[in-house]
């Protein structure tokens, strides 16, 4: 799905055309850039709902945004990566799992 200014504005009712610009000034939504202008898809369009959550529902000051969002994007590449080391260890024979496993059991406790 690839939408454009106004139809982000049309879709989430919650932003102006006005605060997304400024969003995208800021650098807190980073859709692509197509012929006609900026091009967002599915988790621009997220990103924005949330925008509005943090803005509008719970009111939180311009100044905390960029820590927030900046959390946020970590967190989603921290769980990004241990998708993938989730992925590389399924691939590992089972003696290696088992190791591994029993390596991370031991740590717990």
């Amino acid at each position: 799905m690839s939408l454009g200014e106004q139809d982000v504005v049309a879709r989430v009712r919650r932003v102006t055309l006005r605060e997304l610009r400024l969003w995208m000034r800021e650098g807190w939504v980073r859709p692509a850039q197509g012929e006609a202008g900026p091009v967002f898809d599915e988790i621009d369009v997220a990103r924005i709902r949330l925008l509005c959550d943090l803005r509008k529902d719970m009111a939180l000051p311009v100044e905390a945004l960029p820590v927030i969002l900046t959390l946020i994007d970590r967190l989603n590449m921290t769980r990004r990566d241990l998708r993938h080391l989730a992925d590389a260890l399924e691939d590992q024979p089972p003696e290696v799992r088992r190791a591994i496993a029993e390596s991370l059991r031991a740590r717990r406790d």
